[in-house]
């Protein structure tokens, strides 16, 4: 397969670029930053003949015009699109700026939207493909700090919903993972002070995009969420108070 990543310079989507071209794959990079030379990931996706990188913003248009043409030149056809890039900002709603609700918005919600408009008329014309959103459980939970980190990943899975719903008889498919913070070799390194043996590995949510993308089932709409199990029971309970909420509606009409 030729997949198309963005984000990889580090976190996770270096560590879904390192998978695919182990997998024997042909992966192509885009990130706003340079590959850190000296990483031993990044030296092993420098040194392989399968992996391209473009450096340039999801947030330009014509970086991402050009990313997408270089990559079709490089790989010759894409197969995967996998919008992973992201920004986080977790402050109280007093604290926040507006431009951190527009850099919020734009990352996480506007330019995945944009680059899968783009993708779609290419994966229609070829008459397969896959998108793969990288979304969060912060997307389907609430908390104080989470006004723009919430609200944008939140509107990423239900523009991914619509749009597989629009695509399910093209045969593309449109999926979302949403995992929480989870323990990549970028966020040891950075956090030593966090106990990430309770945290979710990396692996396991490659795993999810790997089953979204090789099942031999045409599978999409759907929206993998990925759980601590303390918030899995959280958000059991929150669905069912909405619920019950539901119900009440009818006791008013």
């Amino acid at each position: 397969m030729n997949i198309f990543i963005t984000g990889v310079s580090r976190g996770f989507g270096k560590e879904l670029a390192a998978h695919y071209i182990k997998t024997k794959n042909s992966v192509f990079g885009m990130s706003r930053s340079d590959l850190n030379k000296d990483g031993e990931i990044e030296k092993m996706l420098i040194d392989s003949d399968n992996f391209y990188f473009f450096k340039g913003s999801v947030n330009n248009e014509n970086d991402v015009n050009n990313a997408i043409e270089e990559a079709k030149r490089k790989m010759n056809k894409i197969d995967v699109l996998i919008n992973n890039a992201a920004y986080k900002v977790f402050k109280l709603p007093g604290e926040m700026t507006e431009d951190d609700y527009k850099q919020s918005i734009q990352t996480n919600l506007l330019s995945p939207i944009l680059i899968c408009q783009k993708f779609t008329a290419y994966f229609i014309s070829q008459k397969c493909g896959h998108i793969i959103n990288i979304s969060s459980n912060a997307g389907m939970i609430s908390y104080p700090e989470g006004t723009a980190y919430c609200s944008s990943k939140a509107g990423l899975i239900s523009y991914s919903l619509s749009l597989a719903k629009y695509l399910k008889n093209k045969n593309v498919s449109v999926n979302v993972v949403s995992p929480p913070t989870f323990a990549t070799e970028d966020y040891r390194k950075n956090y030593p002070e966090i106990n990430h043996s309770k945290l979710l590995r990396s692996e396991q949510v490659i795993k999810a995009v790997d089953y979204l993308i090789l099942n031999k089932k045409f599978i999409t709409g759907r929206n993998i969420p990925m759980f601590s199990f303390k918030s899995y029971i959280k958000f059991v309970i929150m669905k069912q108070i909405e619920f019950i909420g539901y119900l009440f509606q009818f006791r008013l009409k």
